[in-house]
């Protein structure tokens, strides 16, 4: 499951616990990039934000954080962490997380012939967006490496979360207390 997670919140760990356990899966990587292709630099370095994604992920059964992207550096490109984990871990399976959001925005994506020829994918409903097995198709996800789920998550988004801390807003219940620990401890959003 990847992103820019500027910062992680309960929304994030929400879909990752419920896809753990609706698409059953053995565990749930959290991925953050580097930099992102489709949006512009993060406020938080790659560093804030992989820290924040660990002290989020810690105690968190079947969640692991990921520094494969920020370690890569650079842009992330899906296409590249598909490959790299296929050549690190032959014979592993993986599924990429997404969104129907960033599902319905695929023919944007870098390389995306290959991302959709080379990965399998779980699909999961966000606000306001909902796929069908038809619109995957039509989109390109191929059927027989694409799965449909739904999950109820909370409408946190990051935004709100930056913006709550600029002005000085309590984010307790938007985000983990480690992250919220975190982002008051180095000064993150304004705070």
């Amino acid at each position: 499951m990847g992103g820019t997670f500027d910062p992680i919140h309960n929304g994030h760990l929400a879909a990752a616990r419920a896809l753990r356990e609706v698409a059953d899966l053995e565990q749930v990587w959290l991925m953050p990039n580097a930099q992102p292709p489709h949006r512009r630099m993060p406020l938080a370095s790659a560093l804030d934000r992989m820290r924040m994604v660990e002290v989020a992920a810690a105690g968190q059964p079947g969640l692991v954080a990921s520094r494969l992207e920020i370690e890569r550096g650079g842009t992330s490109y899906t296409i590249d962490t598909v490959r790299e984990l296929k050549a690190r871990f032959p014979g592993q399976r993986f599924e990429l997380l997404l969104g129907s959001d960033a599902a319905i925005q695929i023919a944007s994506w870098h390389e995306a012939e290959a991302v959709l020829a080379e990965a399998a994918f779980v699909i999961f409903n966000r606000p306001g967006t909902t796929l069908s097995v038809e619109r995957i198709q039509v989109l390109g996800f191929p059927v027989q490496a694409t799965r449909l789920v739904h999950i109820e998550t909370p409408p946190v988004a990051a935004h709100e979360v930056r913006d709550r801390v600029a002005r000085g807003a309590p984010i307790d219940q938007l985000v983990p207390a480690a992250v919220a620990a975190y982002i008051r401890e180095h000064r993150l959003y304004g705070g």
